[in-house]
Order: C-alpha cells, then sequence, then structure tokens
C-alpha cells in the first residue's frame, strides 16, 4: 500500500514519468513494428520449404516468434497507459492540494504538509465561533485527506499494473500474477474508513476485483467504500446462495414436522424413547418448529420481494448494496445509482422493520425517487431503503430504548460516509437522510456525534431523537433539520421532553423546519403513522422539494 503524504504530494515532479511513459510508449510502437516485419518475413516458411523434419521445426520456432513478440506488444501499452495516467492525473492532484492549502492559509489557518494536520487561527475560537471553526476546520481536513487518499489509490493502482506488465528474466512480458485478495484482506478493511476502502479497491486490478466478488462476495458487500455496482453484484450472488439456504432448511424443518405427525399418537416413544412424557416433548417440538417455519418463510418472503424489484423491468434499475438474513435480516437497496445521482434519500425504517417486511420500504424508495425525478426531470435522484440496522421489535416492549438507536447511528454515519466515497464526479450529490418513526431516532443518533455527510435530515413521525433542540445534532445546522407530523399520528401520544426520547422535533421549540403532511383518519391513528408516503399526502411533494434542494 502506498504511504505516500502530503507533503510528498506538494513537492511531486511528474516530469520524470512522463520521460519513462514516453521511453514505453516508443518500445511498444518498435516492437509493434517488428511484430509487422516478423509475420510478413515467416509467413511463406511452408510454402518456401514444404516438407521435412526441419521445415516442421522450422514453422513451430517461427510460430512461437511471433505470439512471443506479438505478446510483448499490448504489455508495453498498458505499462506506457498506466505511467502517462499516473503523470497526468498526481498532476491534478497535486494541484487540487495546492488549492486545499492555499485556501487554508488565506483565511489564517495553520497546515502542517508533514502530517497533514490543519489548525485554526486562534482569532476563530476567541471571537466566540467555536461551532463554525470546528465545522471549516473538519471541510478542509477531509478535503485535503481525499485527495491524498486518491493519490495513493492512484498510486498502488499505477504499481499493480506496471508489476504484472513488466518483464522479467524468467517468464518474459505480462505473465507476472499479483496475490488473490484474501479474506483476511477483506475483513481488514472493514475496520478502515469508507475513503481508505475506496482507494484500495481502485489498487485492485479488475481481475483482483472480480475474484475478490466471486470468492467473498458478503464481505465485499458489506464494505462501505466499495462502488455500489460492485457491491450490487456480491450481492446478488449472496442473495443466491441464501435463498437456497433458507429453503433447504425449511424442506428440512417442514419434513421433520411431517415425520413427528405422521408417529403420533401411537409411536411418539420411538421418537423421544428417553423422555418421561412423550406427547409434550412432541407438542413442544411442533410449535418450535412451527415458528422457525414461519421465520423462514418470512425471510423467503422477503427475498423474494428483493429479487421481484431487481429484476422489475417497468422499474428504473434497482441495486442490491446490502443483504444478511442473520437474526431478523438486514438490506439495503438502492432505486437509481447513489455513485451517479445528483441527489440521494436515504430512508430509515423503524419499529417492527425485518426482512419478511422489506417490500413497504422498497416500494416507499421507489415513491420518493419518482416523486424527486417528476419534480425535478433535470437532475437524476437515487432513493436508498437502509435497513442495515436492528429495528426494535415492538412499540412497547422494545421502542423506548434508545440502545437501537445508539447501536444503528454509527453504522447509518459510516453507509452515508461511504455515499461521499464512491460518488462519481467532481460536483459531490444533494445528500437528504429520512428517518420514519423509530428509524428517525436512529437518525438523530447518527447526527448527534459526527457529521453524518448528508446536507439535510428529515424525521417524519418521529417519537423523538434523543435530543431536545436541532442544535444538539453536531452533525448537521438547525437550518438543515426537517420534521413532519401528521395531526392524527398515533405517535404524538408518546411523551414529550425527555421522558422518552426527548422534545418532538416537529414541536417549533425543537428549532427545526416544519413541513406540512395530511391530518390523517383520527379513527385510525395507526394507519395515519404509516401514511405519509399515500397518493395525494401532502407531504410527498414537500419530502421531494427537500430532497431535490427546493425547500
Amino acid at each position: 500500500m502506498s504511504e505516500m503524504t502530503l507533503a510528498d504530494l506538494l513537492v511531486l515532479d511528474v516530469a520524470p514519468w512522463h520521460t519513462a511513459a514516453d521511453q514505453w510508449q516508443r518500445l511498444a510502437r518498435g516492437v509493434d513494428d517488428a511484430a509487422e516485419q516478423l509475420i510478413r518475413g515467416t509467413r511463406d516458411l511452408p510454402h518456401a520449404w514444404p516438407e521435412g523434419a526441419g521445415s516442421a521445426a522450422a514453422a513451430e520456432r517461427a510460430a512461437a516468434l511471433r505470439a512471443e513478440v506479438s505478446n510483448t506488444c499490448n504489455p508495453a501499452k498498458r505499462i506506457f497507459d498506466a505511467m502517462d495516467q499516473h503523470a497526468y492525473g498526481m498532476s491534478a492532484l497535486r494541484q487540487q492540494a495546492e488549492g486545499i492549502v492555499a485556501e487554508a492559509r488565506r483565511a489564517g489557518y495553520s497546515v502542517d504538509p508533514a502530517t497533514g494536520g490543519i489548525t485554526a487561527p486562534a482569532a476563530a475560537y476567541s471571537a466566540g465561533h467555536l461551532e463554525h471553526t470546528a465545522r471549516q476546520t473538519g471541510l478542509l481536513l477531509n478535503d485535503l485527506r481525499s485527495v491524498v487518499e486518491r493519490a495513493r489509490a492512484l498510486d498502488d493502482s499505477t504499481a499493480n499494473a506496471i508489476t504484472i506488465n513488466i518483464p522479467t528474466p524468467r517468464t518474459g512480458f505480462g505473465t507476472t500474477q499479483l496475490q488473490p485478495v484474501s479474506r483476511t484482506d477483506l475483513e481488514a478493511q472493514a475496520q478502515r474508513t469508507p475513503a481508505q476502502v475506496r482507494a484500495w479497491w481502485e489498487s485492485l486490478t479488475p481481475q483482483q476485483q472480480e475474484q475478490a466478488i466471486l470468492d467473498f462476495p458478503d464481505l465485499v458487500g458489506a464494505l462501505d467504500g466499495i462502488p455500489i455496482t460492485d457491491r450490487d453484484l456480491a450481492n446478488r450472488s449472496v442473495l443466491l446462495r441464501e435463498d437456497g439456504v433458507l429453503k433447504q432448511e425449511l424442506a428440512t424443518s417442514q419434513a421433520r414436522s411431517d415425520y413427528l405427525r405422521s408417529m403420533y399418537p401411537s409411536r411418539l416413544a420411538e421418537v423421544y424413547p428417553h423422555v418421561l412424557d412423550p406427547k409434550a416433548a412432541w407438542e413442544t417440538e411442533l410449535i418450535k418448529l412451527q415458528r422457525q417455519q414461519g421465520e423462514l418463510s418470512g425471510k423467503l418472503r422477503g427475498l423474494n420481494a428483493i429479487s421481484s424489484r431487481l429484476a422489475d423491468p417497468n422499474k428504473p434499475d434497482a441495486f442490491l448494496v446490502g443483504l444478511s438474513t442473520a437474526d431478523d435480516g438486514k438490506t439495503i437497496v438502492a432505486v437509481g445509482n447513489p455513485d451517479t445521482a445528483d441527489n440521494v434519500v436515504t430512508y430509515v425504517p423503524g419499529t417492527g422493520e425485518q426482512l419478511s417486511k422489506v417490500r413497504g420500504g422498497i416500494d416507499r424508495a421507489d415513491v420518493m425517487a419518482g416523486d424527486a425525478n417528476d419534480l425535478d426531470p433535470k437532475a437524476k435522484t437515487a432513493a436508498v431503503y437502509w435497513f442495515g440496522y436492528d429495528a426494535p421489535d415492538d412499540i412497547f416492549k422494545n421502542a423506548g430504548s434508545k440502545s437501537y438507536a445508539e447501536a444503528g447511528g454509527p453504522i447509518l454515519d459510516k453507509f452515508q460516509t461511504g455515499l461521499r466515497a464512491t460518488h462519481e464526479g467532481e460536483v459531490p450529490s444533494h445528500n437528504t437522510v429520512l428517518g420514519h418513526s423509530y428509524g428517525a431516532t436512529t437518525v438523530g443518533h447518527a447526527a448527534m456525534s459526527s457529521s453524518i455527510s448528508a446536507d439535510k435530515v428529515v424525521f417524519v413521525g418521529s417519537p423523538g431523537v434523543d435530543v431536545n433542540h436541532a442544535s444538539e445534532l453536531t452533525g448537521v445546522r438547525p437550518e438543515q433539520v426537517y420534521a413532519t407530523r401528521a395531526a392524527h399520528d398515533m405517535i404524538r401520544a408518546v411523551p414529550d421532553w425527555g421522558v422518552i426520547h426527548g422534545n418532538d422535533p416537529s414541536d417549533l421549540d425543537f428549532g427545526a423546519r416544519n413541513f406540512a403532511s395530511n391530518p390523517g383518519n383520527p379513527n385510525n391513528e395507526g394507519a395515519t403513522h404509516s401514511a405519509y408516503w399515500d397518493p395525494g399526502n401532502i407531504a410527498r411533494k414537500n419530502i421531494a422539494m427537500i430532497v431535490t434542494g427546493q425547500l
């Protein structure tokens, strides 16, 4: 892995790389010309020397020589391409780094090229602008780190291209192989930042990336910092595998149930020879098997919903960004590609969410993507259904606990940071994170102690986000916080001001920007809690305006 520092990048001279690239280009052209001459000089050999052992040996040697020369040209071209791209790419990155450093120093910041550290001027703190100064310092640091990470990735990618194409005395040109990606390699990446993961992934050859996806799809598919299309490819493989595993487990469980019923009542002693009450054991096991079959059937129903959406030709392309069938299950499905979108909204569901119920969440992502793209057809909007955390199972038993949000918030934050790391183009996407019900609590925890890498956060039908004012969400400014709650949403019954999850974000004293939603049905407040995405609900247009930057 490259160890390039900011100091290295700022003083990098790319002239030797241009010179070396030119030399490799001349070599490739020379070899190409020689190959043509060799082909012309030997193609008529069988006609001039048609018979005998010597003729056969000469023809065989000529064919081998033609192949050797021909096979030399392309590796030399690839080395030229790698060096040429390295020179121009590093030059552009150096200029970007110089620009960021100059901007920081003009604003009075001190920059240490050796460490990449940035220190704000003392006057900025004494003037009482602590929050603004901290945010500005963080932005400058992130910009510098991003440039250095991209330089390291280019460094590694160039080194790999040279390594696998450079000739050796034993093998000649273009036959050296890099080590395959191992499980240990991928597990180590899980401990790194998404930007570091992106840099590592780009340093791999296409063959190494393909091998990692084929051999370890579950690990590749779960890594924030790997491009969406690659995660999708890996997770589709996981989907097929898990579908087969769950179907086999269900068949085994059903076969056991059938067997137990066939043994009742006269042969239960054969099934439970060491049990005092075989009938009680039989009833207990059947109940357990029935519960297991219900869980397996539910997960298979969820996988089928995901598969159907991925394969639907009448809807925008969808991408499977995450999948796990462990415990209640988890999945992340994107409608549209966040890496190429102008706007991205991440939807976080709440209490009761599990793999068996994902169809509703995916449908909401479809609705939000469609509304936003209809409202602003000149921009591309992607919507992500992010069920990447363990949501509370029951409103009354555990939705009052903040432990689920505390655990899920950092996972959500890392996912959002990953969207920034993998987004293509110079202009970052306009990112919104929207939480519904307990999902809003999870979004609040993600925004409470980090930057959350979002331009806006939206709380819909929220029980509270464990703070009492928008200013306590240090990852965003109060004017970036939006909230709505229908007049007849059952969530209004949740106690306010710190009793469970803090102040209601839709209250004026919370400090968020409120937007309208339909009042709902006073006779069915439970249905109202889920009606924000129903046809005709004004909340849909308002959400689309927020997502596209018009509100």
